[in-house]
């Protein structure tokens, strides 16, 4: 799974010496035909686990309801999580490249984790421009005292400067350890950063979900924001903590992260759907059961004159969404 279920992760000590949650893997692994197969459907599941979500914003042609932070901090924390992994498990990689491709296939067993969450973070990775092309260009101020910066960009000028930060923290962040591999070739001498790097990946994965909290509560539904596609994150996250709490017996910097951003997840859903069914009763009992105002665009929405009705974010205001609007405020996935 990716950073969002975190499963695999250990947040370990930063001496190399001391630590027994982060240490290069230097033999390759002869996993059963079970982990095998299952290896192969975690690469699979983690592939697939952001076409939900996508779907839902191309279909409703909108991204109401959804962070941008959030998704940003996801896409930093998930190519920081491969980062750790890749040098974790580098000298299984140079192992696995030493012989022909028939062992280079054989040796990807040893390498399930690092293609979960590679391909975690391309799937999730592709969500934020899709959202970007249904973004309400609205003013987004932005204020830190700190820095002496107190401006106002458009949303849209917003989301794409945050996706240049995006490029450029992980950039930043792998350069180091591309100009070791090339000059060393070696895991070792990357311990202690990879210790950082796996700090700086738990801290993301305790904050990233708060934004999306906070986006959730003002919109007062699910609109955009997939049930699904987190829903599964939080399930099979859930079962991974039990797994390390009760099975493999892991320390706690192991598991509460995730299990803090799950029950984030959970708690955000759960906030959704009592929202989304509060205004589903509420439409009902304007239109009747068999109302077709789920098709109607949000300039003829009834909604768009119950000012207690609309979508009213703090920092951007209130408006209605672009496009069509699903009065069952998101029921599909």
């Amino acid at each position: 799974r990716g950073e969002d279920g975190a499963r695999g992760f250990a947040m370990a000590d930063l001496d190399p010496e001391v630590s027994s949650g982060y240490t290069c893997l230097n033999e390759l692994e002869n996993p059963g035909a079970g982990a095998t197969a299952l290896g192969v459907f975690s690469i699979l599941f983690s592939t697939c686990v952001g076409i939900p979500q996508a779907y839902k914003i191309w279909r409703l042609k909108s991204s109401r309801g959804i962070s941008f932070l959030t998704l940003g901090l996801g896409n930093i924390g998930s190519f920081l999580y491969v980062l750790n992994l890749v040098i974790l498990h580098y000298n299984q990689i140079t192992l696995s490249l030493s012989r022909d491709f028939t062992f280079w296939v054989s040796a990807q067993r040893s390498l399930t984790f690092v293609w979960v969450e590679l391909f975690n973070a391309l799937s999730m990775l592709c969500i934020y421009p899709l959202a970007s092309l249904y973004v309400v260009d609205e003013p987004y101020p932005v204020k830190i005292p700190s820095l002496g910066i107190n401006t106002v960009y458009s949303m849209r000028d917003a989301v794409y400067y945050g996706f240049l930060v995006q490029v450029g923290v992980v950039f930043v962040a792998w350069l180091p350890a591309v100009f070791v591999f090339s000059v060393d070739g070696r895991c070792e001498p990357l311990m202690l950063y990879g210790n950082f790097v796996g700090f700086l990946v738990g801290v993301i994965i305790v904050v990233k979900f708060l934004p999306q909290l906070r986006e959730s509560w003002y919109a007062r539904g699910s609109y955009s924001l997939s049930y699904l596609t987190y829903g599964v994150d939080a399930a099979a996250g859930i079962v991974a903590w039990a797994q390390k709490v009760f099975v493999t017996n892991e320390r706690v910097s192991s598991w509460l992260p995730p299990l803090f951003l799950h029950a984030l997840e959970i708690f955000v859903l759960c906030l959704n759907f009592y929202h989304d069914r509060a205004g589903h009763q509420d439409m009902s009992r304007r239109h009747g059961p068999g109302h077709d105002a789920h098709r109607r665009r949000a300039s003829g929405d009834e909604r768009d004159d119950d000012p207690e009705a609309r979508y009213h974010h703090p920092g951007r205001g209130t408006a209605a969404p672009p496009g069509y609007v699903d009065d069952d405020w998101g029921y599909g996935a």
